[in-house]
């Protein structure tokens, strides 16, 4: 069939597809690609007028990755194709056009009559058949002539388009179009565009960072599997629709650091998320530390009810695998720990005598002894220290008092406590004092070394109490930060941290404890009127968690380019052109030295 014929069928073929409607009109399979008639098929069933014009979508991002890789690319390409009367079209995800390479002048005025020029939306659903839209919609390569274009504005050109698939993600981001004149059209522009697409997609892979091209390597090889997959590193989760149901921003956080501490014995072990009534497989890909990548494979659905099982291992089919136990892998706990422990000073209480209370420094001993007194009695506790008990007499009569008068007394240890003191100290607490309610206790505060050792000289028959410090509560630092924040700011909301600031805040040893956390939430602004905190708000020492050992050229190179961009504005072109670079090598160097402008997750919710 010649060619001016053909055009003809192909004409009539679309306009009955029109007219009858898809269940009556058939294509036959010998005028049209099976493409093309797929793509007519759905343009008819999304009711895309035909002699539609483009419209602009609105304005687009000339720095996004895709114009940033597909610039030399394309530059390259134009200059091959100087005497070849072919346009390149570039397209983002919305079927947008971004940039348009003219390498004949007249052919411009050919295309600004179809409105194909950057920012025009060239979609599927707006235009129809094309090959700019066309090819993210397929997922492949198309060829359209002529006629076979649904929008009839461009039925004097010939498009090869291919989609443009992210290295990483896998996701269409764009497509690319070789077009031309009908007449001067050839069947090599399916090849050159498939090429050239290619090209833009290594590009990318180039733009990436590494471990982010890791962990999508390890997505393909898990994903799969009959059951939901989440694959992770520090920074990035990649997952599919059923695995979001157990896992969120937060949970990111706690969850990555309680395995990066892990200590592994193999690269496998099953993880019980009692809270969320589900189990996972857990493997270790990757290096280990910062640099480490969890594959999580979901056992059983979420809402299920948890595993009761008692032993330490799981067998499995690969051989034994430890199995991670519910309180030290929950990402959300069941309760605060300092419930627990305000539970464990009442079951204490239950024997008459001295009420002990231990732990660190810093770990809030006393301020945990004077809540417990002030709601068993419900009046504000004495507060006296051990000097008090050995200065003079005045403790033991002002001590009396406070008990007969039903409040409480805390006396604040400083392992300097006598012998002596502290068997007085123990009956003057077991004193009967008939009408005295029973909530005024007298609680002692003592320091522990960091293995929970009791001070020499302690009664091992007396009640003690233990505060765990905050680098045993690394799981459950959410939970605690959101307490001590609502006792510091009554009514005000939760405090919300980015991922990224609550790794830092996962990461740091905490020597002070709870009163290092406590300064911190004061120090902060933002957490009184609820706003979200972010790395750079935090401490300088707490941000170095997040960053790569870095030579000292390094970290000159980093401090230089962040300099630069904080005199910009946070403006990456104008940053480049203060340190005298191109923005690709600017981009680089923020990649390898891991510096980003804003935070890369979203923050988690109240």
């Amino acid at each position: 069939m010649d060619g001016p014929r053909r055009e003809d069928e192909v004409r009539i073929a679309r306009e009955r597809l029109l007219e009858q409607g898809l269940v009556r009109a058939s294509v036959p399979a010998s005028l049209v690609a099976k493409e093309i008639e797929q793509s007519w098929r759905r343009s008819v069933s999304h009711r895309v007028d035909p002699g539609a014009e483009p419209h602009v979508l609105g304005e687009f991002d000339p720095d996004s990755a895709i114009l940033r890789a597909a610039g030399r690319v394309l530059d390259q390409w134009q200059t091959n194709l100087t005497d070849s009367r072919m346009t390149l079209f570039l397209a983002d995800e919305e079927g947008r056009i971004v940039s348009r390479r003219i390498v004949d002048a007249q052919d411009g005025r050919l295309l600004d009559r179809a409105n194909a020029a950057e920012g025009f939306n060239f979609s599927e659903r707006t235009l129809g058949t094309n090959g700019l839209g066309t090819p993210i919609e397929a997922r492949g390569v198309v060829f359209v002539r002529g006629n076979e274009h649904f929008n009839d504005a461009l039925a004097q050109l010939a498009c090869a388009g291919a989609p443009i698939k992210h290295p990483i993600t896998g996701r269409i981001v764009g497509s690319l179009s070789l077009a031309s004149h009908v007449d001067v059209a050839s069947p090599l522009m399916v090849a050159m565009v498939r090429q050239a697409g290619h090209e833009i997609a290594e590009a990318l892979e180039h733009m990436a960072d590494s471990r982010d091209l890791e962990l999508a390597r390890a997505y393909r090889l898990f994903r799969s599997s009959r059951r939901p997959v989440l694959v992770m590193n520090s920074e990035t989760v990649m997952t599919d629709l059923p695995s979001l149901a157990h896992l969120d921003a937060e949970s990111h956080a706690v969850l990555w650091e309680k395995l990066r501490l892990h200590r592994w014995d193999g690269d496998s072990l099953k993880l019980e998320l009692p809270m969320l009534g589900t189990e996972a497989m857990v493997r270790r890909l990757g290096r280990g530390g910062q640099d480490a990548i969890f594959a999580l494979e979901f056992l059983t659905p979420a809402g299920a009810a948890p595993s009761e099982l008692d032993a330490v291992v799981s067998e499995t089919g690969s051989g034994t695998v430890p199995l991670l136990r519910a309180g030290a892998a929950s990402p959300r706990p069941q309760q605060s720990p300092y419930e627990v422990v305000q539970r464990q000073l009442t079951t204490a209480a239950a024997a008459n005598g001295l009420v002990r209370v231990v732990g660190a420094p810093g770990v809030g001993k006393r301020h945990q002894a004077s809540k417990w007194l002030r709601q068993r009695t419900g009046q504000e506790p004495e507060l006296f220290t051990v000097r008090d008990l050995a200065s003079d007499g005045t403790f033991w009569a002002d001590g009396d008092t406070a008990l007969r008068e039903g409040r409480g007394i805390v006396i604040a240890g400083d392992g300097s406590l006598s012998d002596e003191l502290r068997r007085r100290l123990e009956d003057f607490a077991r004193l009967p004092r008939p009408g005295v309610d029973r909530g005024a206790r007298v609680v002692l505060t003592e320091r522990t070394d960091d293995t929970g050792s009791p001070p020499d000289g302690a009664d091992a028959a007396s009640a003690a109490v233990r505060v765990p410090s905050l680098a045993e509560l690394r799981g459950e630092l959410p939970a605690v930060v959101r307490e001590v924040a609502a006792e510091r700011y009554p009514g005000a909301p939760a405090p919300r941290f980015s991922p990224a600031a609550l790794q830092c805040l996962l990461a740091w040893p905490w020597p002070g404890n709870v009163a290092e956390l406590t300064r911190l939430l004061t120090d902060l602004p933002q957490v009184a009127r609820g706003g979200l905190i972010q790395t750079q708000d935090l401490p300088a020492t707490m941000r170095q968690t997040r960053r790569p050992s870095l030579s000292r050229y390094e970290q000159a190179e980093r401090e230089a380019i962040e300099g630069a961009l904080r005199e910009a504005g946070g403006n990456r072109s104008r940053a480049a052109e203060i340190l005298g670079i191109g923005r690709t090598t600017l981009y680089r160097k923020m990649r390898s030295l891991k510096i980003d402008t804003d935070e890369r997750m979203i923050a988690p919710g109240p």
